[in-house]
């Protein structure tokens, strides 16, 4: 029985998606309104219409949507260009289907040149950690560029695959 007389604590606020809640129910209940509307005002129109009239009515509303209709398809086949819709294929992305770093690869290209250049830093890198100062400076670039060294060994394998091939 004690959960009966518990205090309630929490506050209601109105949240953003109560407010977006309440928004929609507005919208749903003026289109409502709308319908009801407009039944009402077509329902007064044509109630002093016979059964016989209303059915010549409904069989020229078919009449004249349906000629539209066939009209339109016509239009379709005929050779006017002007309103026809164009339509242009989606290119799609070579490295769609690939996976991490093999969608990368065949992109990259590393050039002999580039290649000896990344082989003199190694080598520079290399050196620093034979000196006590050097090995200070090297523990600071690898520090300051924490990913440099494996950026270094992967465009290594790259030019090496490339030149396997």
């Amino acid at each position: 029985m004690a959960f009966l007389f518990r205090k309630n604590n929490k506050t209601k606020t109105a949240g953003a998606d109560e407010v977006h809640d309440r928004i929609l129910m507005q919208m749903v209940n003026a289109c409502l309104w709308l319908q009801s509307g407009w039944a009402l005002w077509m329902g007064r129109r044509t109630e002093h219409l016979s059964r016989r009239t209303l059915l010549l009515l409904l069989l020229a509303f078919i009449a004249l949507a349906g000629g539209y209709s066939i009209y339109l398809i016509g239009q379709s086949f005929s050779g006017d260009q002007a309103n026809a819709i164009s339509i242009t294929p989606i290119k799609k992305p070579g490295h769609v289907l690939q996976a991490g770093d093999a969608a990368s690869q065949p992109d990259m290209i590393v050039s002999k040149t580039d290649y000896q250049g990344i082989i003199r830093f190694r080598g520079y890198m290399d050196s620093l950690t034979r000196s006590p100062s050097g090995k200070a400076l090297y523990d600071s670039i690898v520090l300051s560029r924490p990913g440099l060294l494996d950026s270094i060994r992967f465009i290594e394998e790259i030019y090496q695959s490339q030149t396997k091939k």
